[in-house]
């Protein structure tokens, strides 16, 4: 069971990765803007590894 604090970050989370991801969409993969927004989605998603959840993936277009 988690607690309210536990669910409101790791939600916290999730959204600010699928936010980071529509970022990274508007830039072109090489840039340097893409590669900090991809380096910011990495540690979230290790943040969500580190305490038992899954990874959220960018979805493909």
């Amino acid at each position: 069971m988690t607690s309210f604090n536990e669910t409101a970050i790791i939600s916290y989370v999730e959204l600010r990765i699928k936010e980071y991801c529509k970022e990274m969409e508007a830039t072109n993969q090489g840039d340097l803007e893409h590669d900090i927004i991809l380096g910011k989605i990495e540690a979230y998603n290790e943040f969500l590894e580190q305490f038992g959840y899954d990874r959220v993936a960018c979805a493909l277009k």
